[in-house]
This record gives structure tokens, C-alpha cells and sequence, in this order.
């Protein structure tokens, strides 16, 4: 399989590799956001000990990880038949033959390694002190425990606080990136298929790029036995005891509920209860608290006009369409669960996916020079009247882009553009800039309009792909 995306991290990890220093590096993330399959990468063509922890004892940890250090040519491997302890296996890195390059030593899922030897931290943190942070070697700590990489190794409190020379949370992956795996597909499809599946590539390679998104809906995602027709069950089971609590939540979040009391009203929960699973479900990357662009410090700390949202798209996807036709997806019926529950509604589900699609865009030619002004803050904005999809603003405050996404069939027109520029009065004297987003396109007269009017720009769904 073609290995995708990825540049950037990469080139963080190479840049490390190729250090003077030693280097202790914590690569962490969401699972299947594909940590092991970028330092599987990252590793080729070096002398490596890649060792993938599971759930076990400390024996049999140690048992296999002495296995790979002496296939790897560790010189203790001639003298004993495993490491007595980690103590002495890690120190071994040092003595590990690599004909000059440096020793690199990864650690994918390093928490299962804690979870059976919990001084472990202690015990690497008092060898980099001592010895390895003074060898030509490379280690890096790898891990899907978010909570669990940022509060028990990388806090204040913990034993390798300060040691690392980097730290990489790998996020999910760009809309641009996600469309790379399915390369046949217009520019409609792609959008649809980000808005199911997001820029997990797990997910994404579960999509077959010669079959039609329809085909891959109901075949990879709808029919029972398919990899992600459970997989949502299956990191529940992971992360929670009290998975009908949070499979509530989220389904509600998904299905528009994006207030707490809103939340807590259909979960029959209290508030107070309520905000500790959401907590939980954030810290693992499935919600998320959106706040309006220009938002103050004050209004963010107590949580005013903050709003949640399903942060993960192919959770929002499963919890609007598959969680509630379980009953018909198990006696096999896909074709109706699709044509009756799902494609009549799709194009409106994909619409906040599509938001934010024109977001990342806008943040891309910020970054390339490519708008009026360099931004500062980008998002959507609202307040009890009004709502404006996306919105730039400089970091002098001075000017701003007001932005209108129509994920819709019909071409755009002046209405539209008229209706943005009423909205655009509310913020007084700022230079403002119009930026019109749309699937089908716009209608002749919106165009003459664009042509004559300089801050009026229209950008297709072509174009987010270019």
C-alpha cells in the first residue's frame, strides 16, 4: 500500500534523526490516526528496534522486547537468555551495532509498557540523565493515551518532565490529504466521503477508490461485519466503562444538541454530570467546544456561547445515520437504511464538514500570502441574531473576510452576497472582503458582480482541491 501524507511530520522526525543530540521524542495521538504507520515510515532504511508493546505482564514484555534487541545484535544476547530488568535492557541501547548511524529505538504504545511496571518512567528518566542522553541514540515514545502521554510523562510532576527534545501530537489528517486516497473522485465526492470519514486514515483506506462513494457507504460502513460498521463500538469499549451514557451524549452532540443544558435535557442527566462525560469525551478527541472567532478570554473560561460539536466526522456520521438504523443494518437492510435514512439527507450533513473544509482553506492561503491580509483568528462566528459560516480576521483588527458555504445543488446568487454584506454592517468601519464557497457553482449575474466589485471573491469545490 502507497504510504500518504505525512510530509510534515516526517520531515520533525528526520530533523530529529539527523541532531547532533541525543533525542527523546513523544509522538502521541488519537487511535488510528496512524502513529505506527508514520514511524513504521520514518524507520526504513534505518537500524531499528521497533518494538510494540501490548497488553501484558511485565515478563512478557521484557521476554519480547530482549528477543528483538538480540535479533537487533545487542551483545547481551550472547551471555543471557532475556533482560532481568528494564534497567538493563535500555541501558543496552547504547551497545546496540549500527555501523556508525545513530541507534534508534521506538517505543508504539509505550502506556501498556507503564500499565505493567509503572517505575518504568522513573527508570528511563534516571538512564537519559546519566547515560543515554550522552550516546548517538534516538528513542522515540509512542502512544494512543492521550490523557495518559500528557498527564503521567510530559506533566510537571512526572519523571521525564523536561527530557523530552520533542513532542508531536499527530492530528487527524488535512482535507487535502484525505482526498489523496481516493484519487478517481470528483471534487463532490471527496467532500462527501471527508464529511464521513474525516482525515482518519484508517478509515480512509478502508474505502475502496474504485467503487462509487455509494457502494463504499453501504459496504464498509453499513453492512454488519464490515471493519467500521463496529468500529465505533469497539473504541468505546476501549475508552469507557459507561458506554450507553456516552453513545447518548454523542448521538445527541451529532444530532444537533450543542448546548449543555440541551445535552443534559436528552440524556436525562444533571448538568453537573453531564459536563464530566463531555470532559472525557474531549479529551479524547471525540467533541470538541467551539467558541466564536473574536471571543474573549473572560467568555471562553466560563464557557459563554461556547458550543459543542462532534469534532471526530466519521463518529458524527455513525452517531446521525447508522446508530439509530442498528435495528435495520442487522436483518442486512443497507440499500433502504442508504436510500431512505441516509443519501436524502447527506448533502445537509456534510455541510458543517464542508465549513470547515472552507476554513482550513482560508488558513492554508493565509499561510501562502494568498489573502488580503495576513490572519489572525479563523472560524465561524454567531451571536443571538446572526451566523456567518466562516470568518478571517487580521491581527490588527482592521480588516476581515466574512465567508457564506452553500454545500447545496443550486447555484449561488447576489441574494446570498447581499444577505453576507448585511451581516458584514454589524462589525462597523473594518475593511471587509466577501468570500462566497459553493458546490454547484454561481449563477452569471453573481459573476458580473464579482467582476465589478474588487473585495467579492467566489471560490468553486474544484478550487479548495487546487
Amino acid at each position: 500500500m502507497v504510504f500518504i501524507g505525512r510530509t510534515k511530520e516526517l520531515q520533525f522526525l528526520e530533523t530529529c534523526y539527523s541532531d547532533n543530540k541525543a533525542q527523546l521524542v513523544f509522538l502521541y495521538g488519537r487511535r488510528r490516526v496512524g502513529k505506527t504507520e508514520t514511524l513504521s515510515k520514518f524507520a526504513e532504511g534505518k537500524p531499528c528496534v521497533f518494538f510494540a508493546a501490548q497488553l501484558s505482564t511485565k515478563e512478557a514484555q521484557l521476554a519480547s522486547f530482549s528477543r528483538q534487541m538480540f535479533e537487533a545484535g545487542a551483545p547481551a544476547g550472547r551471555y543471557v537468555s532475556q533482560y532481568e530488568d528494564w534497567q538493563s535492557a535500555l541501558r543496552d541501547i547504547s551497545s546496540l551495532p549500527t555501523d556508525g548511524k545513530r541507534k534508534l529505538l521506538i517505543f508504539d504504545e509505550f502506556p501498556y509498557l507503564v500499565k505493567s511496571d509503572p517505575s518504568l518512567p522513573s527508570v528511563l528518566q534516571n538512564l537519559w540523565d546519566h547515560e543515554l542522553r550522552h550516546e548517538n541514540v534516538m528513542i522515540v515514545i509512542c502512544g494512543s493515551a492521550m490523557s495518559f502521554i500528557e498527564k503521567e510523562l510530559l506533566s510537571e510532576k512526572a519523571p521525564l518532565y523536561g527530557r523530552a527534545t520533542g513532542i508531536l501530537k499527530l492530528q487527524p489528517m488535512s482535507y487535502r490529504e484525505a482526498a489523496e486516497f481516493l484519487p478517481g473522485y470528483d471534487a463532490e465526492d471527496r467532500i462527501l466521503a471527508y464529511a464521513i470519514l474525516g482525515g482518519i486514515p484508517h478509515y480512509l483506506t478502508q474505502f475502496d477508490p474504485d467503487k462509487s462513494l455509494e457502494e463504499n457507504v453501504k459496504q464498509r460502513i453499513l453492512t454488519k461485519g464490515s471493519v467500521l460498521y463496529s468500529e465505533t463500538e469497539f473504541l468505546m469499549r476501549q475508552e469507557f466503562r459507561e458506554t450507553s451514557i456516552y453513545n447518548t451524549i454523542i448521538q445527541a452532540v451529532a444530532l444537533g444538541a450543542t448546548q449543555l443544558s440541551d445535552i443534559a435535557n436528552r440524556t436525562m442527566l444533571t448538568p453537573q454530570k453531564t459536563s464530566v462525560y463531555i470532559a472525557n469525551l474531549i479529551e479524547v478527541g471525540i467533541l470538541e467546544r467551539e467558541f466564536p472567532v473574536g471571543s474573549k478570554i473572560v467568555e471562553r473560561s466560563k464557557g459563554m456561547r461556547g458550543l459543542y460539536q462532534v469534532s471526530d466526522n466519521f463518529f458524527r456520521f455513525w452517531y446521525a445515520f447508522v446508530f439509530p438504523s442498528i435495528s435495520d443494518l442487522e436483518i442486512g437492510d443497507t440499500d433502504g437504511v442508504w436510500e431512505h435514512d441516509i443519501e436524502p439527507l447527506l448533502h445537509d450533513f456534510a455541510a458543517t464538514p464542508f465549513e470547515r473544509i472552507c476554513t482550513a482553506w482560508l488558513r492554508q492561503e493565509s499561510i501562502t500570502g494568498q489573502l488580503p491580509f495576513r490572519a489572525g483568528d479563523i472560524g465561524r462566528w454567531w451571536d443571538n441574531r446572526d451566523e456567518i459560516d466562516v470568518i478571517a480576521t487580521s491581527r490588527t483588527s482592521k480588516q476581515m473576510i466574512l465567508g457564506e458555504c452553500k454545500f447545496r445543488s443550486k447555484q449561488v446568487d447576489n441574494t446570498v452576497l447581499r444577505s453576507l454584506q448585511v451581516k458584514g454592517a454589524k462589525f462597523g468601519t473594518m475593511q471587509t472582503y466577501y468570500y462566497l464557497f459553493a458546490l454547484a457553482g454561481f449563477t452569471d449575474a453573481l459573476k458580473r458582480t464579482a467582476k465589478t466589485e474588487d473585495d467579492v471573491r467566489l471560490i468553486s469545490a474544484t478550487q479548495l482541491f487546487e
